[in-house]
C-alpha cells in the first residue's frame, strides 16, 4: 500500500482532482442563457465571469458598492441585477482591486475577472468589457454557486 503513494501518477491524480474541484461546476452560460429571468425594470444585469482556470484555488468575494454579490471562481460566472448608473466593483485577495461598471437599464453588462500573480496569493482584477467580448468569453463558463 505504501508504494502507491510514491508513484508519480498518484500525485498527478490528486493534483488534477484538487484543480477540477476548484472550478465552477454548474450549468454553462450557453445552457442557461435562454432560461434566465427577465431583467427587473430600472435595473441592468451584471455578469461577472472568469474564463480561465488559472489560479483556480483563489475564490475571492466580488463586491459591488461594498456589498458582496458573489465569488470569482475559475471558469465560472454569476450575475446580479443592479440599479442603473455607475458602480464600484472590487475584489480583494492580497490587495483590493477596484474598477467601475456602468449599468444600463434592461441591458447586460459584463465584468471579466483576470488573474495575475501576487506575492503570496494571485490577484483578481475586475474589468468591464464590451457586450460582444463578454458574451463570447462567458459561453463556456459555468454558473458558480
Amino acid at each position: 500500500m505504501k508504494a502507491i503513494f510514491n508513484r508519480p501518477f498518484f500525485v498527478v491524480a490528486i493534483s488534477c482532482g484538487l484543480f477540477l474541484s476548484s472550478c465552477a461546476s454548474g450549468p454553462s452560460y450557453a445552457e442557461i442563457q435562454s432560461t434566465l429571468p427577465s431583467i427587473p425594470k430600472g435595473k441592468g444585469r451584471v455578469f461577472v465571469y472568469r474564463p480561465t482556470a488559472f489560479g483556480a484555488a483563489v475564490k475571492p468575494n466580488v463586491m459591488i458598492d461594498q456589498n458582496v454579490v458573489g465569488k470569482s471562481v475559475g471558469r465560472g460566472f454569476f450575475y446580479t441585477d443592479q440599479p442603473t448608473g455607475s458602480h464600484v466593483i472590487s475584489v480583494k485577495t492580497e490587495m483590493t482591486h477596484k474598477n467601475t461598471v456602468t449599468v444600463q437599464s434592461g441591458k447586460p453588462s459584463f465584468v471579466k475577472c483576470s488573474i495575475t500573480p501576487g506575492l503570496l496569493v494571485a490577484h483578481v482584477l475586475p474589468n468591464q468589457v464590451d457586450q460582444a467580448t463578454g458574451n463570447s468569453e462567458i459561453q463556456n463558463c459555468k454558473l458558480a454557486k
